[in-house]
């Protein structure tokens, strides 16, 4: 049973819940109103936060160019100050580093349900992927601190169904300058899947490859060790270094054959153990698991496999998962990710190995904050609707609150910083966190300077006990109920996330209509609207130069709307597309 049959049930029970106000959809996933919706998840989280949590980094203080002292070449770091001796390797990010709160990092899943001609349900849309396959130029980070919080807002009407959609958009981002080249040495634990079901597609192939070039590019003195599973899980490489080694170990690789059924449960038991009994706490430590498909040997209940995980990530264990294929649980892998303090992948084609399996790698392993606590009040005339980007932001009596246990830079500088190959890759633009709030019936109606919300920040500095706090203020210079056609928006940062904030909710609305309403006509109808205004966005973006990130998501609309239209038994609605759709420009 593929994932999308297994998903669809929960959605016609009403999971997936489409409404007719604010920004767009309500979603499972990074969609969070009242409290955290990712199901069990929320309940399974062995954080690194946790009470008797080790925090992987504290021993050795964030090494090399991820250093406090590194941004300055000396002891007491300057955040402002960028100097020769910062460590700027070849190809790191310039200053003003985004910051990635972890999760899915990609929207591949999705993409290639369509690739196959299917339409994806709505369980399908995750906002961290979608908003992780985006670059925006966060203002400079000029709070003096390693972690800057940068909040913006944004009011127009949405794009789906011209409702208010008054969105705050909370980033994070740091003058630290990585250089992957100058980090602390890491020990990692790769479980990979080679079941009977990795023969197709060339997913074993896949596997290979990617592990190969993960092999040339990690450091003589970092150390590996290789365990496959199938219907029962074996080391086939024990914790070394990689100094002397790697042509034994590429043999190790070379020869990874698909047989048997999926012990996920074994898989990472034994992967946990080995890291353990190999544990030295001035080494980065970080189990990667590779699947294709569902639990079929050994324990297979998701429960038992988010209980198991849960214990070894709260011994500073952390976790990153890869999904292949389409068959594979994604619920499962997404939130084992989520739960250990890790990223979520999708490998979708060739041309994703690379970047899953060396660039982001170079970045996903050393923490630059713990602890990061997120507090949002909304001012009087607000109530918070809900929030996209994190399974972790929960709503109760009308706070929200982010808790995530440390966050990493992002290695995408700009919105053009692309792979090429088939469909470009985009992994690594770092996370969104996107707010929508919502005018109360009673909000003044001719008081101006309105308060949206305020939004407090505390951190923990690696290597110290200092806990860094921040706070900001946001104010709409009109009365909260008040619309201004154009829109209001602080800077083209926030408009550039309004209008990807309104893609991701005409998709996750569009799939919620096709299959929840059984009115693909109508989907399709919204969906050209909705691209009309994009397009006439994108056609002014960055002073008429255009954005490569929205260009992508216009093709992802076409692509829907093609599939969409391939299965649509029923006659089309003609679409009415504004003279101006998007007025703001």
């Amino acid at each position: 049973m593929s994932t999308q049959e297994r998903l669809r049930p929960f959605a016609l029970m009403g999971l997936a819940l489409l409404l007719t106000t604010g920004c767009g959809t309500h979603l499972g996933d990074g969609g969070a109103s009242s409290a955290d919706e990712t199901g069990d998840i929320a309940n399974n989280r062995g954080r690194a936060g946790d009470a008797g949590a080790h925090r992987p980094g504290d021993e050795f203080g964030m090494g090399g160019a991820f250093a406090p002292e590194a941004a300055a070449g000396g002891s007491g770091w300057d955040p402002g100050a960028q100097s020769a001796d910062a460590g700027v390797g070849a190809g790191a990010p310039p200053p003003g580093t985004n910051i990635s709160l972890g999760g899915a990092q990609d929207f591949g899943y999705f993409r290639r349900l369509l690739a196959d001609g299917i339409v994806p349900t709505s369980d399908a849309v995750d906002a961290a992927g979608f908003f992780a396959e985006h670059h925006t130029a966060l203002p400079a980070p000029q709070c003096g601190e390693r972690v800057c919080l940068q909040a913006m807002l944004g009011v127009m009407s949405n794009l789906v169904n011209g409702n208010n959609c008054t969105l705050l958009q909370l980033g994070l981002n740091s003058p630290i300058v990585a250089n992957p080249d100058d980090r602390p040495p890491l020990d990692l634990v790769v479980v990979v899947d080679v079941s009977g079901s990795m023969a197709g597609g060339d997913k074993i192939g896949f596997v290979r490859e990617g592990l190969t070039q993960m092999v040339n590019a990690l450091h003589d003195e970092d150390r590996i060790a290789v365990i496959k599973y199938s219907s029962d899980a074996s080391l086939e490489f024990p914790m070394s270094a990689l100094r002397g080694t790697r042509n034994v170990l590429r043999d190790v690789i070379s020869d990874l054959r698909p047989e048997g059924g999926t012990n996920i449960h074994g898989g990472l038991e034994l992967g946990y153990r080995t890291a353990l009994s190999a544990y030295d706490s001035g080494r980065q430590s970080r189990l990667i698991l590779l699947s294709d498909g569902v639990a079929t040997a050994g324990i297979t209940q998701d429960q038992a496999i988010f209980d198991l995980s849960r214990q070894y990530n709260s011994e500073g264990v952390g976790l990153t998962t890869v999904g292949l294929g389409t068959d594979f649980n994604f619920a499962l892998m997404r939130g084992l990710a989520e739960q250990g303090d890790g990223n979520f992948y999708f490998v979708e084609h060739a041309d994703a190995v690379e970047e899953v399996f060396t660039e982001e790698l170079s970045y996903f392993t050393v923490p630059v904050a713990f602890d990061i606590e997120l507090n949002l009040r909304p001012g009087t005339d607000y109530m918070l609707r809900r929030a996209y980007g994190s399974s972790f932001f929960e709503i109760e009596d009308d706070i929200g609150r982010l808790e995530v246990p440390s966050v990493f830079l992002a290695h995408r500088v700009a919105h053009d910083d692309v792979g090429g190959g088939e469909g470009g890759t985009r992994r690594g633009g770092g996370s969104a966190l996107l707010i929508e709030l919502m005018p109360l019936p009673n909000a003044q109606e001719h008081v101006m300077n309105t308060e949206v919300a305020t939004i407090d920040v505390t951190f923990r500095e690696p290597g110290t006990d200092r806990i860094i706090e921040q706070r900001s203020e946001m104010i709409y210079p009109y009365p909260a109920p008040h619309l201004v056609r154009e829109g209001f928006f602080e800077n083209a940062i926030v408009e550039k996330s309004f209008v990807m904030l309104n893609v991701f909710a005409g998709i996750a609305t569009a799939c919620d209509q096709f299959h929840l309403e059984r009115d693909p006509s109508g989907a399709i109808a919204m969906l050209q609207r909705l691209r009309a205004a994009v397009a006439d966005y994108e056609d002014s973006a960055n002073g008429g130069e255009g954005d490569v990130d929205i260009q992508y998501d216009i093709e992802l609309l076409d692509d829907l709307i093609e599939v969409m239209q391939v299965n649509n038994r029923m006659p089309e609605e003609e679409p009415e597309i504004p003279e101006d759709p998007w007025p703001a420009d």
